[in-house]
């Protein structure tokens, strides 16, 4: 059977070929939207030294009764947060919404790892924070979210829709594997090949799909060179751009 390292060399591999080809789309594109695809080759890179360094074994450290990995640590909590915040940014939503999203991922990604080196009521609680935080992610992409990205124009609104229906069906998928993974119900190498390829979807192939539809972004970007942004970042509406700079108190006269 092959090893466990040698699936993760192998996908380090394809991390760093996906990385650089990303930096080469990357440049292909108008340079005020470089600033959106570059994270993404950094995701994408980090992702290859991070599994390259679980996969030789650097970085490996208990904790209670397991283990963690140092290189998967380093590039899953910059990762999953990152995509999950990039999707809450698209919608136009104020930071502290972005800022939220960006917490409440990370502490679900903490959560596994609870559940994985404890017992008892921990690993519970490890195991409750993951299935109650997709619920709030849920409840936030399809609720607030949403309604702001529906007062966006037509383009970002299908935008935010489509990152954020790809990033929750790749992270739920993820998060039943992590309850199939704790539960120990898959042998070793089933659970590294599943693992690698969901977290490649979700990296790359997120990666692949935003860079395909960046341009919708480049309203903001135009917007924000000339002036035309609202006090939360967000392009103003067309009813701001249409309104009079200032009232004539003389006109009613």
């Amino acid at each position: 059977m092959i090893e466990p390292s040698s699936i993760r060399f192998v996908s380090a591999g394809l991390y760093a070929i996906s990385a650089v080809v990303l930096l080469v789309l990357t440049s292909r594109k108008p340079v005020a939207l470089r600033r959106y695809c570059y994270p993404f080759v950094g995701v994408v890179g980090l992702a290859s030294i991070g599994l390259g360094m679980w996969a030789a074994g650097i970085g490996t450290f208990s904790v209670a009764s397991g283990t963690l990995e140092g290189g998967q640590l380093l590039t899953d909590y910059v990762a999953y947060p990152f995509l999950f915040g990039f999707a809450a940014f698209v919608s136009g939503a104020a930071r502290r919404y972005v800022g939220g999203v960006v917490a409440l991922t990370a502490l679900m990604r903490l959560g596994y790892d609870v559940a994985e080196v404890f017992e008892g009521s921990l690993a519970l609680a490890g195991t409750g924070s993951i299935l109650v935080g997709y619920v709030v992610l849920l409840a936030l992409f399809f609720g607030p979210l949403a309604s702001v990205a529906a007062a966006q124009p037509p383009a970002r609104e299908l935008f935010f829709k489509k990152t954020r229906n790809l990033a929750l069906f790749a992270f739920g998928v993820l998060i039943g594997w992590a309850m199939f993974q704790i539960a120990g119900l898959l042998d070793t190498f089933t659970g590294t090949v599943t693992l690698e390829y969901l977290d490649i979807l979700l990296r790359v192939g997120f990666a692949g799909f935003v860079f395909a539809n960046v341009e919708t972004l480049s309203a903001e970007v135009e917007a924000g060179s000339d002036g035309n942004v609202g006090g939360d970042g967000a392009p103003n509406t067309a009813a701001d751009r249409t309104a009079p700079a200032s009232s004539n108190p003389r006109s009613a006269d």
